[in-house]
């Protein structure tokens, strides 16, 4: 069975209500969620990646959540195909596809954003790291001006994961990510690509109160259990923001105080990025989320659009 139904992309940067948006239009389609996260996809990182609450979960169908142990260094590869393997389950349903992570979403949207089964040979993943680690996140950088000097003139040198995905995507394909960008050809006719958009003002303070609410939910003690259990600061996983400044912190090469402030801190720079991502995309239909709850919103989307 292949996936014959309507997608409805409900994107944007952290902090922005896509979580309860999505939720409220699954439930007026009678869809199902899939999470575009590249860090959800791990089990026990709950608080730190901002997981739907139960209630959600055991109530609207969610794909995508939980689904590697945090040792498995998880490629747009293996989340793509998994993901569209789950919707070519589907049949005609709504797919509602939220998340932030803007390579992620586009590898579904876009069949141009196609990942060959050679990502599964982490010995390229492992050779970038060894760079990485050696020489710095300049050595990688200067192998991407190589290859794809556009991609590289839009993604900041120190943001790693972004330039390694890069030059596997390069490794992979043969292709230039950039070329990738600017093709985009729809994978599926029925695909409605929207995106989440609060005054700056506004996201900083939610992104700050939102820190402080994972710290009194127990984000400390989230991070201080999975490293004492995976005791690896190598792992994909731990790059996430919020684990590997309180990885730091529990390492006792910062404080507790300072680590948050750098996980405030870089959410806020996250957030910029995300917004230049999708910013860059013309298929993106931007919803102004300043003055609309999440059901107002659905409700929107779900009547057409029209005032998107």
């Amino acid at each position: 069975m292949s996936f014959s139904g309507r997608l409805i992309v409900m994107a944007g940067p952290t902090a922005s209500g896509k979580t309860d948006a999505a939720y409220a239009l699954a439930e007026l389609t009678a869809g199902v969620i899939v999470s575009a996260d590249c860090y959800q996809c791990y089990r026990r990182m709950d608080i730190g990646t901002a997981k739907p609450p139960k209630y959600m979960t055991e109530h609207i169908r969610h794909y995508m959540i939980d689904e590697y142990d945090v040792t498995y260094p998880v490629t747009a590869f293996d989340y793509s195909h998994r993901a569209l393997d789950y919707m070519g389950s589907l049949g005609n349903r709504t797919v509602i596809l939220t998340g932030g992570s803007g390579l992620y979403i586009d590898s579904i949207v876009y069949s141009s954003y196609e990942f060959s089964g050679e990502n599964t040979d982490l010995s390229y993943r492992r050779y970038l790291t060894e760079i990485a680690e050696a020489r710095g996140a300049d050595a990688l950088y200067a192998k991407l001006m190589e290859v794809d000097p556009e991609y590289a003139a839009s993604t900041h040198k120190n943001n790693i994961k972004r330039v390694m995905r890069a030059l596997e995507f390069h490794h992979d394909t043969g292709n230039k990510m950039s070329s990738a960008k600017q093709e985009r050809v729809m994978r599926f006719p029925n695909t409605q690509y929207y995106a989440l958009s609060v005054s700056r003002p506004l996201l900083y303070e939610r992104i700050n109160a939102r820190v402080d609410r994972m710290m009194e939910e127990g984000l400390a003690q989230e991070v201080q259990e999975l490293y004492r259990d995976y005791p690896d600061r190598s792992l994909t996983a731990f790059k996430a923001i919020g684990y590997k400044e309180l990885i730091s912190a529990i390492e006792g090469e910062t404080t507790i105080d300072e680590a948050v402030r750098l996980i405030k801190k870089r959410s806020r720079n996250y957030a910029k990025r995300q917004y230049t991502w999708f910013n860059a995309n013309k298929d993106v239909r931007w919803i102004d989320a300043d003055e609309m709850n999440s059901a107002q919103i659905a409700d929107m989307i779900f009547k057409g659009g029209r005032n998107v």
